[in-house]
This record gives structure tokens, sequence and C-alpha cells, in this order.
């Protein structure tokens, strides 16, 4: 029962921190899905630049579902892709200006809520959860 009872709270974690990432972005005239910001994140957390298979690994979604996100932002001007310009297999996405202006509102969304989740837990069970929820990752992995 405990284990179906950690898997449930999971589950509930992810759903309220989404609710709470839409919530907060709309409140800055933020308009984008939680997927889409994840993504931006990856892009501002490389230095404003990172290859398609990279988001693909990170977010754990299928290249198409990838390339559909991208081509969204795109049309919404948010990134460019390109080819790379050592391989020309290789196509990264790069923020523009736009996304850029959008990245410290972003952030400050997503670090506002971390603080909110993370409330009244010390550094060190925070540790110890970080590290248990990796295991359960690998695990699945």
């Amino acid at each position: 029962m405990l284990y179906l009872d950690i898997l449930s709270s999971l589950g509930i974690i992810r759903q309220r921190i989404d609710k709470e990432l839409q919530e907060s972005l709309k409140d800055v005239g933020i308009n984008i899905s939680c997927g889409h910001v994840w993504l931006l994140s990856l892009v501002y957390n490389n230095g404003g630049e990172i290859e398609i298979k990279s988001l693909v690994s990170a977010l754990e979604k299928k290249k198409t579902t990838i390339s559909e996100m991208v081509v969204t932002l795109e049309k919404r001007g948010l990134l460019e892709k390109y080819q790379s310009s050592y391989d020309k297999r290789i196509y990264c996405v790069k923020a523009t200006e736009k996304a850029e202006l959008l990245k410290d509102d972003i952030q400050d969304v997503i670090n506002k809520i971390a603080s909110k989740v993370m409330l009244d837990i010390k550094d060190e069970d925070i540790s110890i959860t970080a590290r248990t929820i990796q295991k359960m990752v690998d695990n699945l992995g």
C-alpha cells in the first residue's frame, strides 16, 4: 500500500506543479504550455542553444513530439532550428531574442514554484529525496 501511496503522490505533485506553472506563467503574461516551458528551460540552461537529440533524451519524448514542440515554438518566434555547421545530420535549436526576453520571468516562476514545493523541508531531506527519485527514474530507465 505504501508503494501505491508514493506513486500516487508523485503523480499528484506533477499535476499540481503543472497547474501552478500554467497559472503563474499566465499571471506574468506568458501563454505557453508546461512542456514548452521545460523545453525552453533546457535551451536556456545550455547557453541558449541545444541539439534536438539532447532535448529528446532529456525530456524522454519521441523525436516526433520534440519536433512538433519545436515547430510550435518556432511559429511563436521563440526558437530557431538550424543544421549543425560541423555535421549536417545534426539539428539544433537556438533561443530567439523574443525567448531571451522571457527567460527571467520563466526562471522566476520556476524558482518560486520550487521554493513553494520545498518549503519547510530540510536540505538534508531534499537531498535524500532527490537521490531516491533519481534511483526510481534509473530503475524505470
